[in-house]
């Protein structure tokens, strides 16, 4: 399975980053979340995050590390072009 762009997965964060996290998918992909796009920056606890796992939609699936969003927002902004290119 390889990442694909605007689909969902439950990721594992592995490391906290001043720029964002790192994470992994499913099948083992690494992938990365810049804070702008996880939910819980500025105000959460970033390291409390590390080890936990999170729905986060692919971006860009053609980087390496592939770019994700935790945004609710992007999530359901992926969901409607998923339905689109099915419909």
């Amino acid at each position: 399975m390889s990442p694909t762009l605007h689909h969902e997965y439950d990721v594992r964060v592995l490391a906290v980053r001043p720029w964002g996290l790192d994470v992994v998918l499913p099948d083992g992909a690494a992938g990365q979340i810049v804070n702008a796009k996880d939910p819980h920056w500025p105000d959460g606890d970033q390291e409390a995050s590390v080890a936990t796992v999170i729905r986060a939609v692919v971006l860009d699936d053609e980087r390496d590390p592939v770019r994700l969003s935790a945004l609710a927002d992007d999530r359901a902004i992926a969901r409607s072009l998923r339905e689109g290119a099915a419909g």
